[in-house]
């Protein structure tokens, strides 16, 4: 009975027993080191920087505290009431003499187109022809001229145009008038290719080259158109003008 009574007191001896050995197993078990393979590291050269340069001490500036006197902030004044006259208050504007708006323009008169100057009138309608001929003299300019009243080549019949002359202008704006014509008769001026029949012939001193005008003149009037011609400086000229009415 002794030996039952000891007995579950000696079985919770042993198991206390061995739960103690199990843990003191087990924590030998975690505390062993366990091996770890450290990498090998290549020891670097080290530098040591030396500097080659002395370092220059700048001043220390040390401030000095400067007293600042206090400035005193002027009081504004409050402003003073001005007293109003009693009286009107609108000012007078004087009285200018404004103008009027101008008068609208007049309406200006559209000038009328010019008319055309009218053909002179003159005796007869000469129909002209102009001959420049390369024989001329250096010791005098020679102008010819036929001026006929009536004019029939086919029937053999020129008849020259009496007391008729021939105003001629020179390059240099000089007017020279022949003699009036005293016949009826047209006589040849030369022999030769240059000949033409003529019954005005008019010399001028010395040779002129230049540009001329001419026409022909009765009782002291202009009756044919002005013709204009030139005499060349070299070689020298002559010129003659044939002042024809319609033939007959």
């Amino acid at each position: 009975m002794t030996n039952r009574k000891y007995l579950p007191l000696a079985v919770l001896l042993g198991v206390a027993l061995l739960a103690s050995l199990g843990c003191s197993v087990g924590t030998l078990l975690v505390r062993a080191p366990t091996p770890t393979m450290q990498p090998t590291k290549t020891p670097r050269p080290t530098f040591t920087f030396t500097p080659d340069w002395t370092p220059t001490l700048l001043p220390t500036m040390t401030a000095t505290a400067t007293p600042v006197p206090p400035t005193e902030t002027p009081t504004p004044e409050l402003p003073t009431e001005t007293a109003t006259p009693e009286g009107p208050t609108d000012t007078p504007v004087p009285a200018t003499n404004t103008p009027g708006p101008p008068p609208p323009p007049a309406d200006t008169p559209t000038p009328e187109p010019p008319t055309d100057t009218p053909t002179p009138e003159y005796i007869v309608a000469f129909n002209i022809e102009k001959f420049v001929h390369d024989t001329g003299s250096p010791i005098q300019t020679r102008i010819t001229a036929a001026i006929a009243k009536e004019y029939a080549p086919s029937r053999g019949h020129v008849l020259g145009w009496i007391d008729a002359q021939l105003m001629v202008v020179d390059p240099q704006g000089a007017e020279h008038l022949s003699d009036p014509i005293p016949v009826k008769e047209i006589i040849p001026s030369t022999a030769g290719g240059d000949a033409h029949h003529m019954n005005v012939e008019m010399k001028i001193s010395p040779y002129i080259p230049g540009h001329y005008k001419c026409w022909v003149v009765i009782n002291g009037k202009q009756e044919s158109p002005v013709v204009e011609f030139d005499m060349a400086a070299s070689p020298n000229q002559y010129v003659h003008i044939n002042f024809f009415p319609p033939e007959m």
